[in-house]
């Protein structure tokens, strides 16, 4: 019982960890119920995928056998990155809560956590893994790289729509940022572990790349912020 309660943990709680962290880290938080709209509709990414799978199984007659290249940078990375992108572009900043570039990352992790969500779920449970022993060591090894990498992709991607949302006299490459950066780093980490010539710790010079990006493009939201306060503080008075 009680190993079952520690998988269950160690599936869910670094992705909801993460998420409290930055929504609770931005200066103007955004309403709980569109951040939790925002993870749910990261869970429900797994409908489309599973279309996809299914359509092509129809069109093929049989499932496609991809190479890790492909595997990595299509059906993972490219597939994964472009429905987060869809709830972010197409929904997300609808919201009238939605008013200034930081929202962007906080929508952006809300949507890729939520997939992480159950993609942790869905490994620890359904996968190959058939003792406890090893059902306890991928939640482990997810919980320190594919959680944070997904989350880190998730940053990024909003910052840049929040870029571009919030800087329209620019071109529109910021939009296309939001998509092209996410996808090369995310099928760089599928790649490395699907192909057994490259050694797996090359995974964690993905994660560390994608580590430098967040603290970088995050920082640089902040410190708006913090002037946008203080900013607001001095009208009032």
């Amino acid at each position: 019982m009680s190993d079952n309660i520690l998988l269950f943990l160690i599936a869910i709680v670094p992705t909801l960890a993460i998420l409290i962290f930055f929504v609770f880290s931005d200066k103007f938080i955004e309403p709980k119920k569109y951040v939790l709209a925002t993870f749910v509709l990261g869970i429900f990414i797994i409908a489309p995928l599973q279309v996809f799978s299914s359509v092509s199984i129809m069109i093929m007659g049989s499932s496609i056998e991809y190479s890790p290249f492909f595997h990595a940078f299509f059906k993972a990375a490219f597939l994964e990155e472009f429905f987060k992108f869809c709830v972010l572009f197409f929904f997300c900043v609808r919201f009238t809560e939605f008013n200034e570039p930081m929202d962007g990352i906080v929508y952006g992790i809300a949507a890729s956590l939520g997939f992480a969500f159950y993609e942790n779920l869905l490994y620890v449970y359904t996968y190959d893994t058939p003792t406890m022993t090893e059902s306890l060591e991928i939640g482990w090894y997810r919980a320190f790289t594919a959680v944070p990498s997904h989350a880190f992709d998730g940053v990024i991607m909003g910052f840049f729509i929040g870029r571009h949302f919030f800087r329209r006299h620019e071109n529109k490459i910021n939009i296309y940022l939001a998509l092209i950066i996410p996808v090369i780093l995310h099928g760089s980490y599928d790649w490395v572990l699907m192909t057994e010539s490259i050694h797996t710790n090359f995974c964690f010079l993905v994660i560390a790349i994608e580590l430098f990006l967040v603290v970088y493009l995050y920082r640089d939201l902040k410190n708006a912020q913090m002037l946008k306060k203080t900013e607001g503080e001095k009208k009032i008075f």
